[in-house]
């Protein structure tokens, strides 16, 4: 594809940085909602009511109907990437803090440059992508420092449990988004959406009905509101705009956006919040951007070369 050199430039480079505003919120506010709602129920509202927005627009007229192998490969992906990966998630909140949940994703470069080398002949690793999320993941782990000793000076054990569906998580998603970048380059992203969240929200709700039940769930104004920020925002507009760009850029840029998420979350809470940015904090905000800055300029002989 044409538009896929590497680099970021106008709506490209506009929605890679809306996907990381707004994902760089949502940690905070599922932790928000998990005081009020069990969280796989939690999660299976926010992608069926997901689903539901999205139906008008995924059924427009002039929208190319997916084929029969494209229609198993979104209920794959919706499987995994909206099901299984955010299940993890939703669960591992319960355990530890939200910021050590997006250190802990943000081994999610890593696993789509693995995934990327073996399924994607023109997106082989290459010392410059390797380069790039090594940094990017030392400088959320130095934003996050102090999160990780409070978890293991706390509880070893919800560590250990939260942290490993985290992981988890990261590896499925990654492998969920190659699927996507290989096998639906041709579906309209909308209607791409809708059929992940559908399947999503079904595996997430069956869970909730076997694990869940009996569970209290207390509707406050914040938990309406954690669900509704997460649907529209969160989900809706979010995944319609990564699968749009997935299209369009390579699979190494895209797994920049974690990294730039927890960024986001730490200066956002430094100007809304009035929290103090420590030095450590903006050594590894520097990190970060040395890192997608090496994933998004990678050339195109290295890419041949792999590594």
């Amino acid at each position: 594809m044409s538009g896929q050199t590497g680099h970021l430039r106008g709506r490209s480079l506009a929605v890679y940085c809306f996907l990381c505003a707004i994902w760089g919120s949502t940690w905070l506010v599922i932790k928000i909602g998990l005081q009020y709602l069990p969280p796989l129920r939690f999660a299976g509202f926010r992608m069926a009511a997901a689903c539901l927005l999205l139906a008008p627009f995924a059924f427009r007229r002039g929208a190319a109907r997916p084929t029969s192998r494209e229609l198993g490969f979104i209920a794959l992906a919706g499987f995994l990437q909206i099901g299984v990966s955010y299940a993890f998630v939703f669960v591992a909140e319960q355990w530890i803090e939200s910021g050590l949940t997006a250190l802990l994703f943000g081994t999610f470069p890593i696993w789509v440059g693995l995934f990327a080398h073996f399924m994607l002949p023109n997106e082989p690793l290459t010392r410059r992508t390797i380069g790039a999320a090594a940094l990017g993941l030392t400088g959320v782990a130095l934003i996050q420092g102090p999160v990780v000793l409070r978890a293991f000076q706390s509880d070893p054990g919800a560590l250990l449990r939260g942290g490993g569906l985290v992981f988890g998580s990261a590896i499925v998603a990654a492998f969920s988004n190659i699927i996507i970048k290989k096998h639906l380059g041709r579906v309209d992203p909308v209607r791409n959406v809708w059929g992940e969240t559908l399947v999503g929200s079904a595996f997430l709700l069956a869970l909730a009905a076997l694990f869940e039940r009996g569970a209290p769930a207390r509707w406050t104004p914040a938990a309406w509101g954690s669900l509704a920020y997460l649907t529209v925002f969160g989900t809706a507009l979010t995944f319609v705009g990564l699968f749009w760009l997935i299209k369009r850029v390579p699979v190494s840029i895209i797994g920049t956006i974690p990294l730039v998420d927890t960024l986001i979350a730490v200066v956002l809470g430094g100007l809304v919040l009035g929290e103090k940015l420590p030095v450590r904090t903006l050594v590894g905000g520097a990190l970060i951007l040395v890192g997608v800055f090496l994933a998004t300029r990678g050339g195109r002989s290295e890419a041949a070369a792999g590594i």
